[in-house]
């Protein structure tokens, strides 16, 4: 307990690596109700801080309480907890109770301070002042909290000489974050680099705008912070390509830290706080563009865009086209696989029966164990397949030369970042950058990104359909905020969305402010270029890396779902379309049921599925409904299969939660990490009978131009242009839901036979066997 399992806890909590960290401190709570009470109320304060890292407050304060439940009212380890409890209230923005607990807490604390059988006091007592001055931060008292913040490290000098580096350094930074504030960034600098000696000791600066060698970085939360503080400073003190050259470096720590990560939560959580200093990061390279137009500072614009989404995504995608390169029958890989497929278990149960069973503790507790095990496994994969750890060497990044060569001669690439300030538009075509855009107020332009979505798409037609005009000022308005120039017609248009952007169907916005009575008229950006998306330029680049050895079409068509009573009477439909044009295996109700899903899901090249999907529970889990169960987004980890081309014709298979650096966490994004080629998918609930036509269409083309971008464009294009059906089933609500994001290679499946072919052929073989039959008689005599 005190020499393993908390400072292992710890460790994880430091690095960032919250569910193990918590998985190791439930371990050890349990053991310490075996001991005695100061050692089970240490096991809750270490829980508080780890939740408190989780955002998950309320819990962080029940541990709390908790804990001062189990020791004495003037013990340390009191004052310990009071501290922690002053940070929660902080947090939660209750400045009162916060200021009353850590008052308590630092007195107990400083009359603990000379105790000799308890060695951790001093550092409590270092802590304490450290939210002490954080209060005095939150009440804009600076000068306070700096004098906090100087009698934290008096107390680390004094009694722990040479140690506690780290948290010394965190001080460090602290001061630096004041002073900046104070507008003193000379001397942030000089406070930075304080930090920055500590953590690297080869790191002695003589200049001010020196910096750190990246072979000497590694991954710890503190260098990053510390690294972004100096990044700031020399930005406000003018030296903007040294500020560059600083934010560059916190990729290298940032990659290396994120390689020790075992959960997907806790990458996303840093792909969330990078988020910080990326868009201070890209905001000078801006500057220093525009100031000098220099190719250099336009390709670092495109790098930060390109390495701040989807790298968990990109990780994914890099270890599943190994794992099926690899095809060893390795022990430990298939031991890593049974881990894998235990865990979707515990966790589909835990979606359909809810966290409040009376089975729910059990079913959690026994899912973190599977994953504890799982990180060990991961760990030892990663030692004797490095190729699966993704991109383990921290320094390397992906050349920008690179990412614009892959771009088709016929191609232009939008890439956008969405500031909290500014959007950032790159426009690339191949091998160059041809032009960077800005759009100020980037809150204001993305509140009216999320209610277009929401009003005109999410919330059904309705709003669409009562007040068209509305529809098409309000879509012609975010078009001129992106294209303030107007879009010049191209052939194929690759957009690479960014945080709320990903909600938006760019197909359906309006190129010409004068409005047409006519929907079939209207000038919709679809007639302009054909539009595809892709995550990043990175996982497009990998898509085409994928391997697809066959022409096999597996389709699972589902029109009714029991347990809501809900029907798709269109399902119907949409599978007789499909299979006039298609040859292959097509699964209708009953039989398509979960086994046969999961039976063709490492077989075929082209994947259909036509059935109800919908987000499950509190956390908005996607989910595919079969005929006779269900199929949940998470049940896709660990599989190793490479369609071409997945056609999720369902509602919201685009649609999920927004991870904030990452993208939306979608079915489409779960068949992408696993190695699909392209994903069409429904970005809202998609009406029944015309998307049944839709997708009648696109296979159509597909079976003629194989590419499936150009297929669906194709089909879109021709619902615009049909005759004989209302003008109102032409408004993008009914037609723009349908997405294509990926790799556009062209996928060959094969064609349905003409029914006349085997007419044909029926006929010559009944003919072939009347011969034979006849010329048999005629040749055998009867015996006599």
């Amino acid at each position: 307990l005190e020499y393993v399992l908390k400072p292992l806890g710890n460790n994880y909590t430091r690095l960032g690596d919250y569910d193990r960290a918590l998985f190791i401190q439930e371990k050890s709570l349990s053991l310490a109700k075996q001991q005695d009470s100061s050692q089970v109320a240490s096991c809750y304060h270490n829980l508080a801080i780890t939740v408190i890292w989780k955002d998950d407050l309320p819990l962080a304060q029940e541990y709390c309480e908790s804990g001062l439940k189990w020791v004495g009212q003037h013990s340390a380890l009191h004052g310990l907890l009071l501290s922690t409890l002053s940070d929660i209230f902080l947090r939660s923005k209750k400045i009162k109770e916060a200021e009353d607990n850590i008052s308590e807490a630092i007195k107990i604390l400083e009359k603990h301070l000379g105790d000799k059988e308890n060695s951790n006091t001093p550092y409590w007592l270092c802590g304490a002042y450290q939210v002490k001055a954080d209060i005095e931060r939150e009440k804009n008292e600076p000068a306070a909290a700096l004098q906090y913040y100087k009698k934290a490290v008096t107390v680390i000098d004094r009694y722990y000489k040479g140690q506690r580096k780290r948290e010394k350094a965190k001080l460090f930074v602290l001061n630096g974050q004041v002073l900046l504030q104070l507008q003193q960034p000379q001397q942030a600098i000089g406070q930075y680099n304080a930090a920055l000696s500590l953590l690297l000791p080869s790191f002695q600066p003589h200049a001010i705008n020196d910096l750190p060698v990246s072979d000497d970085l590694y991954g710890e939360n503190t260098l990053l912070d510390a690294l972004h503080g100096k990044a700031d400073c020399l930005k406000a003190i003018n030296k903007k390509d040294d500020a560059l050259q600083c934010y560059m470096l916190l990729y290298v720590v940032e990659r290396k830290l994120r390689h020790e990560y075992f959960s997907s939560t806790a990458k996303e959580q840093q792909q969330k706080e990078n988020r910080q200093w990326e868009e201070s990061a890209i905001a000078t390279a801006y500057e220093l563009w525009k100031a000098t137009n220099e190719k250099e500072y336009a390709n670092k614009i495109l790098l930060i865009a390109e390495m701040s989404k989807a790298q968990l995504l990109l990780d994914e995608m890099m270890s599943n086209l190994q794992y099926n390169r690899l095809k060893t029958g390795d022990t430990l890989l298939a031991k890593q696989q049974q881990l894998l497929q235990a865990i979707a278990y515990y966790e589909k149960e835990t979606a359909v029966n809810g966290e409040d069973q009376k089975t729910g503790n059990n079913t959690i507790a026994a899912k973190r164990e599977l994953e504890y095990q799982l990180s060990l496994v991961q760990k030892e994969v990663k030692g004797k397949y490095p190729s699966l750890a993704g991109y383990i060497n921290g320094k390397q990044m992906p050349s920008v030369d690179s990412l614009l060569s892959c771009i088709p001669a016929n191609t232009t690439i939008t890439e956008f970042f969405a500031g909290q300030k500014n959007v950032y538009i790159i426009e690339a075509v191949k091998g160059d950058i041809h032009e960077i855009r800005i759009c100020d107020s980037a809150t204001r332009l993305q509140h009216l990104v999320k209610d277009f979505a929401n009003d005109y798409f999410q919330q059904g037609p309705q709003k669409m359909m009562n007040n068209p005009q509305d529809y098409y000022r309000a879509a012609y308005g975010i078009y001129h905020r992106l294209w303030p120039h107007g879009f010049e017609n191209r052939e194929h248009s690759i957009i690479i969305p960014d945080g709320i952007f990903g909600y938006l169907p760019f197909d359906a916005l309006v190129t010409d402010s004068i409005y047409r009575t006519t929907v079939s008229n209207w000038p919709f950006l679809l007639r302009k270029t054909n539009l595809f998306l892709s995550y990043s330029l990175q996982t497009w680049q990998q898509q085409q890396k994928n391997e697809h050895p066959n022409k096999s079409f597996a389709g699972f068509f589902v029109s009714f779902d029991s347990s809501t009573n809900a029907s798709l009477p269109a399902v119907k439909k949409e599978e007789d379309a499909i299979a006039n044009v298609v040859q292959g295996d097509f699964f209708s109700e009953q039989d398509a049921s979960l086994t046969a899903f999961n039976a063709h899901l490492g077989k075929v090249n082209l994947l259909h599925i036509s059935t109800h999907s919908f987000l499950q529970g509190n956390t908005n889990i996607p989910v595919l409904q079969l005929a006779d169960n269900k199929f949940f987004l998470f049940e896709l980890y660990g599989k190793t299969f490479q369609p071409q081309l997945v056609v999720l014709s369902a509602c919201r298979t685009g649609h999920g939660i927004l991870a904030e650096g990452e993208g939306i966490i979608s079915l489409a994004r779960g068949f992408t990490a696993t190695g699909a080629g392209g994903i069409v998918a429904g970005l809202w609930n998609m009406n029944d009978e015309t998307t049944a036509k839709l997708m009648g269409l696109f296979y159509q083309q597909l079976v003629i131009d194989h590419q499936p971008a150009n297929a669906l464009y194709a089909a879109k294009l021709q619902t615009l242009q049909q005759t004989g059906i209302a003008e109102t089933l032409k408004l993008p609500y009914f037609w723009a839901g349908m997405i294509y994001s990926g790799d556009n290679q062209p996928v060959f499946i094969e064609k349905k036979r003409p029914s006349y072919l085997l007419w044909c052929i029926a006929a010559v073989t009944m003919l072939v066997l009347i011969f034979f039959s006849w010329k048999k008689k005629w040749l055998i005599k009867p015996v006599r």
